[in-house]
């Protein structure tokens, strides 16, 4: 019959923490990913209140272009801010408008160059 000693209770414990650790830090990182995932998917309503809001910048822009013919007169589609909580600010240079909107921490952009 086999002896028991003491060091073998303690190799035992060492083992059981060092497996609980291991499995706490994998159990920590599946969490963290997950918290990502879900912050991701709360972000698709700010993202795509930043893309019209870009958008609606652009629009006011080419709109003031359309409307008064005169490039140097487009009008104060510079910046506003709609009703959802987003905004927008367009910045024209030459024959390009670049108009920018953001959203809580989304930001989206449009170009049109003519």
């Amino acid at each position: 019959m086999k002896q028991w000693n003491n060091e073998s209770g303690q190799v035992m414990l060492l083992t059981v923490m060092m497996l609980t650790g291991v499995i706490l830090s994998v159990t920590s990182l599946v969490a963290l990913v997950v918290l990502y995932q879900l912050r991701q998917t709360a972000d698709i309503t700010a993202s795509t209140q930043a893309i019209f809001a870009a958008d609606a910048g652009l629009e006011c822009a080419l709109y003031k272009q359309v409307k008064k013919g005169n490039p140097g007169e487009w009008g104060d589609c510079s910046g506003g801010k709609l009703e959802n909580g987003s905004e927008f600010k367009t910045v024209i240079e030459e024959n390009t408008i670049k108009s920018a909107g953001k959203s809580r921490r989304s930001a989206r952009a449009f170009e049109a160059a003519f």
